[in-house]
């Protein structure tokens, strides 16, 4: 008995020993390996990182980061493999973008660990976890529209519609039946699900675009039942639409319109046709759809009206050139299409369009508006522009000069400008977007965005809508204080809660724009504080970018490097004392991010290429070929 008690004794005192020695290697092993360094198993996909200090965990990640950067998505299209760029480079800041964002330091820290649980403890819990636990997925943001635009750009011939089958007139003015076509299209949802599983792990591997079958609505054989209503609502009659003209409200920026008409034949006619489905039986009507395209080509430019807003300007600080405003017409064409459709089907062949009245201001405005002093002025330099640019900002200033915000109206800058195209007067700039370079407008609009969005922070108004640029851009700095611009978003709005009109003037002294906003001042006081600019980040070295739309060995640069960081400033306006005698103030803290943004330039290759659009991207940091000639 007592030499089982021994035994047994000996037994636990064994167990004991060898489980001290055993937590004695692993403190040893923590202390040597792992006390200031990543756990053990703590990795990315294949991207290891135990035994790597903080600022070694960062280097790798990033260095995995980069060549995904630099290499962009590796799309596998049938037989061709293209590379999509992680970005949108534009010789014009404004119209440059990243469409994806690493964040390696949080990515480290994520790895690394929170300081208050790195401690023996935790390395023991860590160690016994399971390996798939200890994976951890990199940290980045990812502009998914971007993303399929790009897409949409370089595999553009992936994207069929389908066709429904449909009634024409053959030559003989037979009505005839156009079988229906099959169409297909990219699976946007498995491809980015696809890229941020690459993403996810740091993986470059190749992706497979997949498609879907787009099917019809309508088949041939759904058409053929409908052969002999077909006849008889089509007919031999033409049908005419007509809109009555006026000559009110007119002026000489807004002229009468007289009686218009439209005559629709029967060939064009059956094409408006629409087939619906009562039960499993096919049923006739129009297409809105055909009827509002053709409405739009044909009746909105001729009938729609656009407002005319009161304006005058400011000369040796008296009013003059005094305008009165003038209400628009808008043609709904929702509306009309559904009016059409009725009464067509109604067996009626003479349609009058109607149209509204928009613009709620009082158009015999006249100018004792009580305006009488400046009450805030933004500014920006737009020095080093080029030619186009410079264009732009004139064209976009004009769109605001002499405007008036009535009281309580919240200002649109998106609205204010409108169409941004060539018909409107705007210059293109070249844009790199995928693998292709297209000529894009708009470059120049954000020094628009960036001077009012200062002029309405001078003048004490509250900001409703205001975003800072992707990057840091010269044109804006300090940083922090810029705002961007694109039609239909991002915008540039604010309230003109002051209880008068503002009136909106636009001087050019040089090479800098100003805003001055004119009003009558409420006693209210604004100011911002410098921009704090802070986690200054470098940028990579220079991008080279092989295209065969230059001569070879030509360079066209893009804007300069940028560094990347964070900004903020404060604004806060005090407002008069009010019946309680106690001053308004209100704060606003208005903060920025910009990622660091490499310059990128355009080479011409050296050999012919089989597209007039292909570019590559040449890393300067792997290739003896990338000296700047």
């Amino acid at each position: 008995m007592k030499v089982h008690k021994r035994l047994g004794l000996i037994i636990f005192l064994t167990v004991l020993f060898l489980l001290a020695v055993a937590f004695g290697v692993l403190y040893l092993n923590w202390q040597r390996n792992y006390k200031d360094r990543v756990y053990p198993g703590i990795k990315i996909g294949n991207t290891k990182l135990e035994k790597l200090n903080f600022s070694e965990a960062e280097e790798t990640i990033k260095g995995q980061s980069k060549k995904i950067e630099e290499d962009g998505f590796k799309i596998e299209n049938g037989e061709k493999i293209i590379n999509i760029s992680t970005d949108i480079f534009s010789f014009d800041s404004d119209l440059s973008a990243p469409t994806l964002s690493f964040d390696y330091l949080a990515t480290a820290q994520a790895a690394y660990g929170d300081e208050a649980d790195r401690n023996f403890y935790k390395y023991l819990l860590d160690i016994f976890k399971p390996a798939a636990s200890r994976k951890i997925k990199m940290i980045y943001a990812l502009d998914e529209n971007k993303i399929k635009d790009l897409l949409n750009t370089d595999l553009s011939d992936l994207n069929i519609p389908p066709a429904n089958a449909y009634f024409i007139f053959d030559n003989n003015a037979q009505i005839k039946i156009v079988p229906e076509k099959l169409g297909k299209e990219i699976n946007y949802d498995q491809t980015i699900s696809d890229i941020k599983n690459n993403l996810d792990n740091l993986n470059d591997s190749l992706i497979v675009i997949k498609t879907r079958t787009k099917y019809p609505d309508l088949s041939q054989t759904d058409l053929e039942s409908l052969n002999s209503d077909i006849k008889k609502i089509v007919g031999t009659e033409n049908l005419v639409l007509k809109f009555k003209g006026d000559t009110n409200n007119a002026s000489s920026s807004a002229a009468s319109t007289e009686d218009l008409s439209w005559t629709i034949k029967p060939d064009k006619l059956i094409t408006w046709l629409s087939i619906s489905r009562i039960g499993d039986k096919p049923s006739l009507s129009l297409d809105k759809e055909k009827i509002k395209q053709y409405l739009v080509l044909n009746a909105v430019k001729k009938i729609s009206r656009d407002i005319v807003l009161p304006r005058f300007d400011v000369v040796d600080n008296k009013v003059s050139s005094w305008q009165n405003g003038v209400k628009g017409r808008e043609l709904d064409v929702d509306q009309n299409a559904q009016i059409i459709n009725d009464a067509f089907l109604q067996n009626k062949r003479e349609i009058f369009l109607i149209a509204k009245e928009t613009g709620d201001f009082d158009s015999t405005l006249t100018n004792n508006l009580n305006i009488k002093e400046i009450i805030g002025t933004g500014v920006s330099d737009f020095s080093g522009s080029p030619v186009n640019r410079v264009k732009n900002i004139k064209v976009g200033a004009a769109a605001a000069q002499g405007l008036l915000i009535k009281p309580g109206e919240e200002f649109s800058l998106v609205k204010t400008l409108g169409d941004v195209s060539a018909e409107t007067g705007y210059f293109p700039e070249l844009v790199i977007k995928g693998n292709k370079t297209l000529p894009e407008y708009g470059g120049g609009l954000c020094q628009i965005g960036t001077t009012i969005f200062r002029a309405a922070l001078a003048s004490g108004l509250p900001i409703t809508y205001r975003q800072n640029h992707s990057y840091r851009v010269a044109y804006y700095e300090p940083a922090g204080t810029d705002a961007a611009v694109y039609i239909p978003n991002p915008d540039v709005r604010f309230l003109n809660d002051t209880g008068n009109y503002i009136l909106i003037q636009t001087r050019f002294v040089k090479s800098k724009i100003y805003f001055d906003f004119w009003g009558t001042s409420d006693g209210r006081i604004a100011s911002t504080t410098t921009p704090v600019i802070y986690n200054i980040t470098k940028p990579d070295p220079p991008k080279y970018i092989e295209t065969n739309t230059l001569a070879a060995g030509t360079e066209k640069c893009t804007e300069h490097a940028h560094n990347g960081a964070d900004a903020y400033f404060d604004y806060t306006v005090t407002y008069p004392t009010s019946a309680t005698s106690t001053p308004i103030v209100k704060e606003r803290r208005f903060k920025s991010h910009y990622v660091p943004w490499q310059e990128v330039c355009l080479i011409g290759a050296r050999t012919a290429t089989t597209s007039s659009s292909t570019i590559s991207i040449i890393d300067l940091n792997t290739s003896s070929t990338t000296k700047k000639q």
